[in-house]
């Protein structure tokens, strides 16, 4: 086989000539037809005895090309093997020529990048620190009671305020006739939940117990009704009942409710307060990758393989319209385009690159033990930690996804360990809130 390599003076793509003797050709279609041949049927034969040279008049073209793209393919892999090339994506082949006992074609591919790894303390790094608190497990057996509070009538004439519920009806009117949809009958609405449209529970904050109002309120200009897209309107508003939170105490019932089995309020703190170390533990380890991530792919300038790039744009599109589909939208109304994904292809695909790189360079890698102790850790924060061990077991898919997040993290503990860091203490509440 004679292969010539024609490389780029600038760029990824490459262009490599092959030719090799099509004597291997000519043996395997003529071994295809044979196996072609037993399955054909044709009127006067038995099957697997029509004559060899009837079915390579019917079926020896078809059978050439199939046997012709195998083989194409086994000859570019041999050449990329003999030439050393690391090829990313798939060739596109062009210039074929059988003829005179020799098979010739041009392949188009390009290759990997090479990477100059950065000195990791040339990286400035913001690593977060946080821990929790007395004040911030106080603040969580707040939620926890809110979460389980019951609405009760307040006494007397009790003005309605923010977090508050009320029980009202309320007739909406356009030009003074009442339009469709915009009436209820007892209806609960806890103020400055947003429920309603901005201004509508504004103006009921201050009412009281069998007070009536007329409200304006303005529709916003992309509502989803036609007819009432930055329309002005009014609500005829009766408040039936104002209705106030009232906490569970923290009692022998409330404590088990969340499996503590002694019931006893110290013992629930104890289980809140190990819950929220472990959950904040694994939210600054997040944070911090991303950060070290980051700062990795500032410092480093990669040429990205179209053929990467393209196909992660594709990945990414893939799963945006499966995300939309299982919320409800219609495969026909997902209206994205590849646009909106490049930036996010552009990062992903440098960051693997150069991820790889390093994983090689200094040998980092998750062990099986590492992913156990990952899976464990996660699990134990489930009612039955097993049934969670078991299904990671069953999907290896997920497993592996697990290997990759242990190996980014030994990658930026090495980054770390030399990188110019800058320690910040956060609270809980920072870290764990999304927008921290």
């Amino acid at each position: 086989m004679q292969v010539t390599v024609e490389k780029p003076e600038q760029g990824l793509e490459h262009k490599m000539t092959v030719t090799f003797p099509s004597n291997d050709l000519n043996a395997s279609v003529e071994k295809r037809l044979n196996e072609v041949r037993r399955s054909v049927k044709m009127d006067g034969f038995r099957p697997g005895k029509v004559p060899l040279s009837v079915v390579k008049k019917r079926h020896g073209g078809e059978v050439r090309q199939e046997v012709m793209g195998n083989v194409l393919q086994e000859a570019f892999y041999s050449a990329v093997d003999q030439e050393k090339l690391n090829v990313a994506g798939f060739p596109s082949f062009d210039d074929l020529k059988d003829a005179d006992g020799e098979i010739t074609f041009i392949a188009r591919f390009e290759v990997y990048p090479e990477i100059t790894l950065p000195e990791f303390g040339q990286i400035s790094v913001e690593k977060m620190n946080a821990e929790v608190t007395d004040k911030d497990v106080e603040k969580m057996i707040v939620r926890l009671r809110e979460q389980r509070a019951a609405w009760k009538p307040a006494n007397g004439n009790k003005k309605a305020k923010l977090g508050e519920q009320v029980i009202i009806d309320f007739v909406g009117k356009l030009d003074g006739e009442v339009f469709e949809g915009g009436s209820g009958e007892d209806v609960p609405l806890e103020l400055g939940s947003g429920r309603m449209i901005p201004g509508f529970e504004d103006q009921i904050v201050g009412m009281k117990k069998g007070e009536e109002k007329v409200i304006d309120v303005s529709f916003p200009e992309d509502y989803r009704a036609e007819h009432l897209k930055g329309k002005t309107v009014t609500f005829d508003i009766t408040v039936h009942s104002v209705m106030t939170k009232a906490l569970p105490d923290i009692d022998e019932e409330f404590v088990k409710s969340f499996g503590v089995e002694d019931g006893t309020e110290a013992s629930l703190l104890e289980e809140i307060k190990s819950n929220m170390v472990k959950e904040l533990a694994r939210a600054v380890e997040s944070k911090n990758r991303s950060v070290v991530l980051d700062s990795l792919q500032e410092v480093v300038d990669v040429e990205i393989p179209k053929a990467l790039l393209n196909q992660e744009v594709k990945n990414l599109m893939d799963r945006a319209v499966q995300n939309l589909q299982q919320q409800g939208m219609k495969a026909e109304d997902v209206n994205i385009e590849a646009s909106q994904f490049e930036d996010e292809a552009n990062k992903r695909v440098t960051l693997g690159l150069v991820l790889g790189d390093i994983i090689k360079a200094h040998g980092l890698e998750a062990t099986d033990e590492d992913v156990s102790a990952y899976i464990a850790d996660q699990a134990s924060s489930y009612d039955d930690p097993t049934e969670v061990i078991n299904w990671y077991a069953e999907n290896p898919n997920s497993k592996n996804e697990i290997r990759a997040i242990l190996v980014e993290g030994k990658v930026a503990e090495k980054i770390l360990s030399e990188a110019k860091v800058t320690e910040v203490s956060k609270s809980f509440d920072e870290v764990i809130s999304p927008n921290a």
